[in-house]
């Protein structure tokens, strides 16, 4: 908080002196932050036009968020900071970019009506991207579940067996009545085929022969199907959703609202649709009857 004329000096040297360094500053009074910027040589109605400034030279950036903070970095363009104080969370968010990345560059590709040639460049990308799909959702789920099991205050094994970790999770889920909701039904559930899948490779199969192509016996290949992509697409979305939120609102967070499968069907609104949702959820429909 810059907030009297001491640390607003102090600021400017700092800029003034070349010492690097990058933090989120906050002016207590206006005045402060336009004296700091006419000190450095920016005009603020220049500033206030983009709200940014950028000096490649002087490796200088300056940018004001809505939120009430201005940006201020002497190394030049970088990365903010960590997404939130939770290693596990941060881990989790941090590999949802790179799986959601290659998702979203294969949807891409299948979109070009030149990959089904398969002397095009878009066919050829196909053989670098499954692999790349296989190892990095893996190693999301597993991330995904550790980061569900740390907010929920429960240690997670120091291992990467995927299936240990997933009914770990499900156990947990059940323990803390977050079952029959949106996280159960949009997150943990459409990730089982891909748990399941990994748990019954041959061969004594172990997680880290995924990131080393090292299980002769595994023949996995991904499916570019545009649709599968896309609902992939979703899912991943919803994930990282639900898990930000579960950060930052607890158990308030909508997807953690339990009695979804009885929510679901009060709002149907024909005879058809209850049966919809009767057939694609009878395993919420056996735990309330439970």
């Amino acid at each position: 908080m810059i907030s009297n004329e001491s640390s607003l000096k102090q600021l400017i040297d700092r800029i003034s002196n070349l010492e690097t360094f990058a933090y989120l500053f906050e002016f207590s009074e206006r005045e402060f932050f336009i004296t700091l910027l006419e000190s450095i040589n920016i005009n603020y109605d220049d500033f206030t036009a983009k709200y940014y400034h950028y000096d490649t030279g002087r490796q200088l950036h300056i940018a004001e968020s809505e939120f009430g903070y201005v940006w201020i970095s002497t190394h030049g363009l970088i990365a903010r900071k960590k997404a939130t104080t939770n290693r596990a969370v941060n881990s989790c968010l941090n590999q949802h970019i790179v799986i959601s990345m290659l998702v979203k560059k294969a949807i891409e590709v299948v979109k070009d009506e030149k990959v089904y040639d398969i002397d095009s460049y878009g066919f050829g990308l196909l053989s670098e991207l499954s692999p790349a799909i296989f190892h990095n959702m893996t190693f999301y789920i597993e991330v995904l579940c550790k980061a569900y099991l740390s907010l929920s205050g429960i240690q997670a094994q120091h291992g990467h067996k995927l299936q240990i970790i997933y009914q770990k999770t499900v156990e947990a889920m059940i323990s803390n009545k977050h079952d029959d909701s949106l996280f159960q039904v949009s997150v943990l559930d459409p990730l089982y085929k891909i748990v399941n899948h990994v748990s019954s490779l041959p061969g004594d199969f172990k997680e880290q022969f995924i990131k080393y192509d090292d299980n002769p016996l595994d023949n996995t290949v991904i499916l570019f199907d545009l649709a599968s992509l896309t609902e992939m697409s979703t899912i991943l979305e919803f994930s990282a959703e639900f898990i930000t939120e579960y950060f930052y609102m607890g158990t308030e967070t909508f997807y953690l609202k339990s009695n979804l499968y009885q929510r679901m069907l009060d709002k149907a609104d024909t005879e058809e649709k209850k049966k919809r949702i009767q057939k694609l959820y009878p395993h919420l429909k056996k735990k309330d009857i439970e």
